[in-house]
């Protein structure tokens, strides 16, 4: 047991030295050697953990992505209904993209990590988070009971990463006041009842 523990101990320790190095360094100038000097380890250490860079660099962006999706989740929970809280999900989202652009609301270099991760990973994550969300809501009654909760998860996943990477006409997507209203004015109306087709079905 005592084996276990510190062997995650020093997983942890490994990677939190290659954070510092992304950092001071960038992650393509980082090299193995120097996050093992970081962490005052031997380069055989860390490839015990870590077989190779990639290895590594993924292992970080398995945390970075974790430390964003607790974020938030954070976020969203000052949300009462599905609308508000995936509404709150774009703010939050295109707050990140101002992480990126220079300002820190947060810690950059986690964001910049994630990234590093191929986009169909990406858009899984976050369907994969958002997922419960509109399950639940379907529990309610809030969202139609036919939903196809992974199809409207990948849905809004998209819509995530749409408001992330394209500027709108619109509005500035940096004032996540606008974003949320613009975002809540259609984003559940797909996944709620029609009730005109309710009375279309009535005999």
């Amino acid at each position: 047991m005592m084996a276990h523990s510190y062997s995650v101990d020093m997983r942890n320790t490994l990677m939190g030295a290659a954070f510092t190095c992304f950092r001071d360094r960038g992650l393509a100038k980082t090299t193995m050697s120097d996050v093992a000097r970081e962490a005052k380890v031997s380069r055989s250490t860390l490839y015990q953990y870590f077989t190779d860079k990639e290895h590594l660099l993924e292992a970080c962006a398995e945390t970075a992505a974790e430390r964003f999706y607790q974020r938030m989740a954070q976020a969203m929970d000052e949300g009462k209904t599905l609308r508000d809280r995936l509404a709150l999900a774009a703010a939050f989202v295109t707050s990140a993209l101002r992480v990126v652009e220079g300002q820190l609301f947060y810690d950059r270099d986690e964001v910049n990590i994630l990234l590093t991760r191929n986009s169909r990973a990406l858009l899984k994550d976050c369907a994969d988070f958002i997922g419960p969300y509109i399950a639940a809501a379907r529990v309610t009654g809030e969202v139609r009971r036919d939903i196809d909760v992974p199809a409207a998860s990948e849905w809004f996943a998209r819509m995530l990463f749409s408001l992330f990477t394209t500027p709108s006409p619109l509005f500035d997507v940096s004032d996540s006041e606008r974003t949320r209203d613009f975002v809540a004015q259609f984003v559940v109306d797909g996944f709620t009842p029609d009730p005109s087709a309710a009375r279309r079905r009535r005999p």
